[in-house]
Formats: C-alpha cells, structure tokens, sequence
C-alpha cells in the first residue's frame, strides 16, 4: 500500500467518530484529496469547512470541494451529536481535557472545541452552546524520522521545532518507534509522556498507534507528574514529550536530564528568526542535553525538515542573530 494510500485510510478512519449524515458526505471527496486533508472543521450555521495544508475549502452535500457557497450547512443539533460521538458517548471522562480546549477521540484525533466552559458546584467541566468543532487528522507515517537520524547524535537529545500542523506529533512519533524497535541499534526503553493521548492513542491499555517494541506510555497526566513517574518507576533511556509549552516545563525536563535521561521534545516555532528568539528554546538548548534542534516545514509539506542545526552550529547562529538586533 502507498503512502498516500495510506494517509487516505487515516482521514477515513477518522470518519468513524461522526454522525452518518456528516460521514456520508465527506465519504464522497474525491479520493486524491483525502490524503491531502489535515482538519475537518464544523461551524454552526454554517458549511462544513476542510483544510489541506495551504487552504480552506468548502464542503458541498455531494462531496465536492469549493472556495464559494454551496457547501452543506451544519446546524446545532448535527454539531452537538458530532460532539458526543468524538466523545465516545462519555462527555465526562473528557472533562480535564475540555477544560483545556479539546477532546482526544480514540484514534487519537485531536479536537479543538469552541464553547462556553461552565464549571459546576461540584467541579465537573460542562460545555455549553458549542460554535465550532476542529478534527485535526492524525496520521502515523512509518520511516518520517529516517532522514532527521541522519544528522541527529543519538546520545544526547533532540528539540523538533515548528508551527502548528507541521508534523512535529507525527514525526517524534516515529523516532520513538524506531528507538523502541532496535531500528536504530539496539532496543532502547523508551516513555512517551502522552498528555493528550495523541501519540499512542492508548484506548483499553493497548496502543492504537506504533510505539515500538520496547515503548512504554503514560497517558492523561500532566507533563510534570508523568515525568516524576517515568524517571522513578520505568527507567527510561529516552523520554518524549510533545508541545513543550511553558519554562516551568522546561524546569522539569531539566530535572530528568540529572538523571541520565535523554530527551526528545517538540516546541512551537513560527520559523527561522523566531527559532533564536523563542525563549523555550534558548533554555532548552542552554541546559547542553540537547544535541540539535530540527525546524520544521509548513502544514503543506508536514513531518518535512527545513532546516537543522547542531548544539554548536545554534548557538553560533543565534549569537549572531542577536548582535544584529
């Protein structure tokens, strides 16, 4: 099976989480454009919406894709049933995770959710009046990683940096599973730390996602206590953690780094000029436990490597970067 056979059959797998009106209907794209769409968005009032990496196309009722009117509306009642299916019909156990924004569905799509946040007497996460749903299409692309091992020095760790869609999931994915299945020597132990169940896309205790032979995920805690739990009770050689997005949790990685640790981590970056100025990264590639950093493409190119600089060759470029300010 090809690759873009292969992508195709996440974007229909992802359908399974939708109310059969809405997957008819996007059952019907166009086959080529299936591998290309990374976000199934869900308006109410007004059409269902795809994006492929470069635009936003409109959704007709027959599966055709067009910049103007003509797409097939979806209305409140339609959006609220597709938000309890993405829920798995158990609202309640996504409630952490709303509160934050987003729901995780099985497979390991992530959506984005716009609503009123409503917290009871009681604690429990309610949403109310929900506008808008965003299914980002996650896919598992086997060997992504190849071309990155080629640079990176496998003893010291690894900073993937990009903007939002391009790839950086997908890709630490990877590296984790050949790590975890001896493709890049020996087996190594490897700890996922899994926030949001979008790298294993842990469902029941198995993971519906390749991890690797030797690949262990803790699933749903924050980075902090995951990490702690990780060090303390698995061992690990190598720990990946996904969106690194606060200095705090640079603090904590840096902690795990005095164990022995080696990390790989994935940071928001909008691109070059922003990857010297961006203040996560400086921190992360000052504690010398991380042996490059790899920049990301654009959504239209996900999981593609622009640029990669070495621990030297960054600092260097970011020295200049800033004597020209």
């Amino acid at each position: 099976m090809t690759q873009s056979h292969n992508l195709a059959a996440e974007y229909q797998a992802a359908l399974c989480y939708l109310p059969p009106m809405l997957r008819e209907v996007l059952e019907r794209v166009p086959e080529e454009e299936k591998a290309r769409i990374q976000e199934i968005r869900l308006r109410a009032g007004r059409p269902l919406s795809v994006f492929d990496g470069s635009a936003s196309w409109f959704v007709t009722g027959r599966g055709g894709l067009t910049y103007g009117g003509g797409g097939f509306v979806i209305d409140q009642g339609l959006l609220q049933d597709a938000f309890v299916r993405l829920c798995d019909y158990s609202v309640h156990t996504h409630q952490r995770e709303m509160e934050r924004g987003f729901i995780t569905t099985p497979k390991g799509d992530r959506v984005g959710i716009c609503a009123g946040i409503v917290k009871d007497r009681d604690g429990s996460i309610s949403c109310r009046e929900i506008s808008s749903l965003n299914l980002r299409i996650s896919r598992e692309v086997p060997g992504a990683g190849k071309e990155l091992c080629r640079r990176w020095d496998l003893s010291r760790g690894l900073i993937l940096a990009g903007g939002p869609g391009s790839g950086k999931t997908t890709l630490l994915r990877d590296l984790g599973r050949m790590l975890a299945s001896g493709e890049l020597g020996v087996c190594r132990k490897v700890v996922y730390i899994d926030e949001r169940y979008e790298l294993s896309a842990m469902f029941r205790g198995l993971p519906r996602r390749n991890i690797g032979l030797c690949g262990d995920a803790i699933c749903g805690l924050p980075k902090r206590e995951a990490m702690e739990q990780a060090v303390r009770t698995l061992s690990p050689e190598y720990i990946l953690c996904d969106e690194i997005g606060s200095l705090e949790e640079v603090g904590e990685i840096a902690a795990g780094l005095a164990c022995g640790v080696r990390f790989l981590v994935s940071v928001h970056c909008g691109g070059r000029e922003e990857l010297f100025r961006n203040p996560i990264l400086r921190v992360l590639m000052e504690t010398g436990a991380f042996g490059g950093v790899a920049l990301l493409d654009s959504p239209a190119r996900p999981g593609r490597m622009s640029l990669f600089f070495t621990k030297e060759e960054y600092d260097g470029q970011r020295a200049g970067a800033v004597a020209g300010l």
